[in-house]
């Protein structure tokens, strides 16, 4: 059994994934600062260098996240459709929700132009750069009649979660790395979450175990000869030793497929 102080900081280790995973669902300011409380809460009196460099990282990271100015940009979108949805009678191009949207849509091309390229932040933006190409469109079709309120709604719907899942994405990739490093040091075992990859890396998606990687790739149907596609899985070791790519087929199990579908939703 684990020395209490070990099951402590367990506790801590899993208040910060919790956190990551409220994020990752919905971001927002209030979502950002509870993961950065979590991490405050992480002592770092028993943490080596490494450990400690990536924890204070990914909180320079979650306050960059936090104070973004996307935030405000996004609630200003919000409202304005809210508006036109409510009351769209005699809008014109004028009409807030437009200028909103479309601004929004300029600054989600700013940050994407921005991001390192092949990076998954950039592909996060560049996903919400060009939802806000169709919510601008179905904006535009709403007041022209060409669209109706509840394409409107679905259209701006999926833009503003693109953009709340892009503003904190950096922030919770140096949050993941932080909390492994930190769990590592404590000498507790290491179970890291779901990491995105760089989008040209074949695989899409890597979680640490202990002192391995697996490295995960979604496989779709009829490729390696499994009729509902399969997942690719390859452990590496931290010399950087590769074993076997295995392919676990999907079948048809619903609920099998739901939690891979989920998974590459998340990252």
């Amino acid at each position: 059994m684990l020395p209490i102080v070990h099951l402590d900081l367990r506790a801590l280790i899993t208040a910060g994934q919790k956190a990551v995973r409220a994020t990752e669902h919905r971001g927002s300011p209030e979502t950002i600062a509870t993961v950065d409380r979590a991490l405050s809460d992480l002592p770092v009196t028993v943490m080596d260098d490494q450990a400690e460099r990536l924890l204070h990282d990914a909180l320079r990271a979650l306050a960059l996240a936090e104070d973004a100015e996307e935030w405000a940009l996004l609630e200003d979108a919000e409202r304005g459709v809210s508006m036109l949805l409510h009351e769209p009678d005699g809008a014109t191009l004028q009409h807030p929700a437009v200028r909103a949207v479309a601004t929004l849509a300029v600054r989600a091309s700013i940050v994407h132009g921005e991001a390192i390229g092949g990076s998954a932040e950039r592909a996060a933006w560049e996903r919400a750069y060009l939802l806000g190409l169709e919510a601008l469109r179905a904006t535009t079709g709403a007041i022209y009649g060409e669209a109706s309120g509840r394409e409107l709604d679905r259209r701006v719907t999926e833009f503003f979660t693109a953009v709340r899942r892009a503003v904190p994405y950096a922030a919770l990739m140096a949050t993941r790395f932080a909390l492994v490093e930190a769990a590592r040091a404590y000498e507790l075992p290491v179970i890291g979450m779901r990491q995105p990859l760089p989008t040209n890396s074949r695989w899409q998606w890597a979680r640490r175990v202990a002192d391995a990687v697996f490295l995960f790739e979604v496989v779709p149907p009829l490729v390696e000869g499994h009729p509902y596609g399969s997942v690719a899985v390859q452990r590496t070791t931290r010399d950087g030793e590769s074993g076997p790519v295995r392919y676990i087929p999907l079948g048809a199990d619903e609920g099998r497929r739901r939690a891979v579908t989920e998974a590459q939703y998340r990252i």
